[in-house]
């Protein structure tokens, strides 16, 4: 029997339907990665993916956008330890909303990401990261190559166009460096507010032979303009005044720490 002509392009259509349809459920995590890479100007991608782009897993990595990688799972950068696992749900996604839960090994319960395309509502949470090498970040951390443990705090966040709204806080514990004999150099903390299109920074100390204070801020635009002053106390100012030397320049008693200034 011969299909009218008609009849054989609606067939054709729906079939067609039918194959994108299963191909966009069954989606591979691998997805993930390539729009978390264009989203963040591959800066953050994911690794050793795994399910699919709706329900899947992966390792978080803060990439080395100079290094190429040897393959597309294998990733350069620090990776953070532990695997990230998301569940998005699909209806939400086709009536234009984002209703995800995320969750990252380490962390006390998942984090809900909700909202439209153009806004969406991170939920608060805390993640904390027992021991992190920060040697592949590229320069200068590959020179200095500094360890710690890392942990996270946040607000609610809201992304809204490209910009961000809410608190975020960083605390790096027992900072060592592969550069001098002294450790732990100390502790510190990071303070960072989101408020449109720039962010502010502030960083102190809360324990340690190095001390450090500074401020700064990070757009889109002008990147990061950080700056702040590094001095020693006690018996460890002659140990560390190499170590000073390479991390910024000396002005009287302190040195002066200029990032994209």
């Amino acid at each position: 029997m011969r299909l009218r002509p008609g009849r054989l392009i609606i067939y054709t259509l729906v079939g067609l339907l039918a194959v994108l349809g299963t191909l966009l459920l069954t989606a591979p995590a691998a997805f993930a990665d390539l729009l978390l890479g264009r989203a963040t100007d591959g800066r953050v991608r994911l690794a050793e993916t795994d399910g699919t782009i709706w329900r899947g897993s992966g390792r978080l990595v803060l990439a080395d956008i100079g290094a190429e990688a040897a393959e597309r799972r294998s990733v350069a950068g620090v990776a953070v330890p532990g695997r990230v696992a998301w569940d998005v749900r699909l209806l939400p996604m086709l009536l234009g909303q984002v209703d995800a839960a995320i969750s990252v090994e380490g962390m006390a319960q998942p984090v809900r990401v909700q909202g439209s395309y153009e806004e969406m509502r991170v939920g608060g949470g805390a993640l904390a990261l027992p021991s992190v090498d920060l040697s592949r970040l590229g320069s200068p951390w590959n020179t200095l190559r500094p360890s710690g443990a890392l942990s996270l705090q946040w607000e609610n966040l809201t992304l809204r166009g490209g910009a961000l709204e809410g608190r975020a806080q960083i605390e790096l514990r027992d900072a060592a460096s592969a550069m001098t004999p002294v450790k732990p150099l100390g502790s510190y903390r990071v303070d960072i507010v989101g408020r449109g299109r720039q962010a502010e920074l502030g960083i102190q100390t809360l324990t340690g032979p190095l001390h450090l204070q500074g401020s700064g801020s990070f757009n889109t635009q002008g990147g990061l303009r950080f700056t702040a002053e590094a001095s020693v106390d006690g018996a460890d100012q002659a140990r560390l005044q190499s170590f000073l030397g390479l991390i910024g320049r000396r002005e009287g008693s302190k040195t002066i720490i200029r990032i994209g200034a």
